[in-house]
């Protein structure tokens, strides 16, 4: 019995190891407020619900926000579609060929092991009515090359209400990345004015994180240990 429960501390002990993985997303729940972070426009951390409750177990949250939100979020003001482009790495005109007028942006820089996900919490917020022209949008930008829509006025599932000052939200949903490579990358979050700067728009996000993989061996030895483990068993039976 004392042979089994080593085996079975030690096979613990390897499979943490083997998937303890990058340090992760530096301040990712905004616990902290921006610390760790770049912003662009207008952009702060929410910790009194001023924009909803968070999801459960967290109690921060970053929003930012459109031209129209300034009066509520103060967190600076919108900036140009062209000075997103910039602060998000993406090339001129992506964004307001996209009819973008003003927005805001976050981003930070982390490391991952090859294969884990990145991962996030976000709603989406508008004064602006759906079937309107102005289609203003939130989106993420990974490693400052691929462009994520989230959601728009227009393709957004509306909650009916909102529990933040502007008049609907979606539930918070969750956003998981493909696999990436191991080494740096880079997480830029956005929402702009579509057409105009008419109406408020704003993005909530929050859990931003890397969620491990167990590496090819840590599953071998944790198979080969259960093996092992029942041998022991059979063996220890009078």
């Amino acid at each position: 019995m004392k042979q089994f429960k080593f085996t079975l501390a030690v096979l613990g002990l390897s499979l943490a190891a083997s998937t303890a993985g990058a340090a992760g997303v530096a301040n990712g729940d905004f616990s902290g407020g921006l610390t760790g972070w770049n912003k662009a426009g207008n952009v702060a951390v929410d910790t009194t619900n001023q924009f909803g409750a968070p999801p459960a177990g967290f109690s921060a949250q970053a929003v930012l926000g459109t031209a129209d939100s300034s009066g509520f979020l103060f967190g600076g003001s919108a900036v140009a579609a062209a000075t997103l482009e910039s602060f998000g790495g993406l090339s001129a005109g992506s964004l307001s060929g996209m009819s973008a007028t003003v927005g805001s942006g976050l981003s930070t820089d982390f490391v991952a092991a090859a294969g884990e996900r990145l991962s996030f919490q976000w709603k989406f917020m508008s004064n602006d009515p759906q079937g309107s022209p102005a289609d203003d949008t939130a989106y993420v930008v990974l490693d400052k090359t691929t462009f994520i829509k989230l959601t728009s006025v227009n393709s957004a599932s509306f909650v009916g209400g909102s529990a933040s000052p502007l008049f609907d939200e979606t539930a918070y949903l969750t956003f998981t990345s493909a696999p990436l490579s191991a080494g740096a990358h880079s997480v830029s979050f956005g929402v702009y004015d579509s057409l105009d700067t008419l109406g408020a728009s704003a993005l909530a996000v929050t859990a931003v994180q890397l969620a491990p993989v167990p590496e090819p061996a840590s599953v071998l030895l944790l198979l080969g240990g259960l093996g092992l483990m029942g041998l022991l068993r059979r063996r220890s039976k009078p």
